[in-house]
């Protein structure tokens, strides 16, 4: 009896590894951090994100689908940002489940060159997207002294 080959359960396979790998590796990063050491082994999942910069500012977008507005928390600790949240998925029988629920959290160290009092967040379609503006150098003015 031989058995078919099925290349999209393989690649089901290994991207299943592979999220386990990369949730071990988050897990142990978060074992080095004393503060929310506790948070991250508590986290069931780790949403994915992308950050932007931008002369005037860096840009945080996390993809949060299904996850409410309300079950989101945002705050600023010890020049770190801090995203936490739950996702509740309505339990159905599935054959297979590929999201995850539960809660989550990320953190992100804060430069220095951020105005941590003009952080801005906004959610829409399911993404937060985080706006950290830099601070205003003041722009350096051509001044004419006279000699006297």
């Amino acid at each position: 009896m031989s058995q078919n080959w099925n290349p999209l359960q393989d690649l089901i396979t290994l991207q299943d590894r592979m999220n386990r790998l990369f949730e071990d590796a988050t897990k142990r990063r978060a074992h080095s951090e004393s503060d929310t050491s506790d948070e991250f082994e508590r986290a069931d999942w780790v949403p994915a994100s992308d950050i932007y910069e931008t002369a005037d500012s860096y840009s945080i977008a996390i993809d949060l689908p299904g996850v409410a507005r309300n079950a989101l928390e945002i705050e600023v600790d010890d020049n770190r940002l801090i995203i936490k949240g739950v996702r509740n998925i309505e339990s159905t029988q599935s054959r297979r489940s590929e999201r995850p629920t539960g809660k989550f959290i990320r953190t992100f160290s804060i430069p220095s060159a951020v105005d941590q009092n003009l952080i801005g967040a906004e959610y829409k379609d399911g993404v937060l997207s985080v706006r950290l503006p830099k601070r205003q150098d003041p722009k350096p003015q051509k001044v004419e002294i006279k000699i006297s």
